[in-house]
């Protein structure tokens, strides 16, 4: 035999349509915190997953880094056409590497986060237009002072 067992896990392989395709960047810091507000606050029982670095940020940088977003569209459209989702959910995060190091200079909102509230905005008009009738959310993880996080629903 050239494998062994590692892990086998208790829960069953999900056979159901997705609830939602959610978005949200690959930040290690903020895993745990997404993961619990997907299943403990938003009650998501099945949900793909793209995780990259940024996040749904991708979705309007066809200008700025065609290669990066056309690599994150095709993704998104695949998980959009086989999984069925209900909606599409975009999570950006306090303090954004990705974000702070590539974008933040091309916004003239006044500080990180309301430069990454208007641009998730853009990407979800750009994914309302690309995929009609199918909803889009999105929710910001604010880091408190005491290193917990806070979700919150952008309008």
């Amino acid at each position: 035999m050239d494998y062994q067992i590692s892990y086998h896990s208790r829960i069953k392989r999900e056979d159901t349509a997705s609830e939602a395709v959610v978005i949200h960047c690959s930040d290690h810091r903020f895993q745990a915190s997404f993961r619990e507000f997907l299943t403990e606050g938003l009650r998501l029982r099945s949900y793909a997953l793209l995780a990259i670095p940024g996040g749904g940020h991708f979705i309007s940088l066809e200008q700025l880094l065609p290669k990066f977003a056309k690599v994150g569209q095709q993704s998104l459209s695949f998980l959009v056409k086989r999984g069925k989702p209900r909606k599409i959910i975009l999570i950006g995060h306090d303090d954004c590497l990705f974000f702070k190091d590539k974008l933040q200079f091309f916004f003239l909102e006044a500080d990180l986060n309301h430069k990454q509230f208007a641009n998730l905005r853009r990407a979800r008009n750009a994914l309302l237009e690309r995929f009609p009738g199918l909803p889009v959310e999105i929710y910001f993880a604010d880091a408190v002072a005491d290193g917990s996080v806070q979700f919150l629903k952008i309008e």
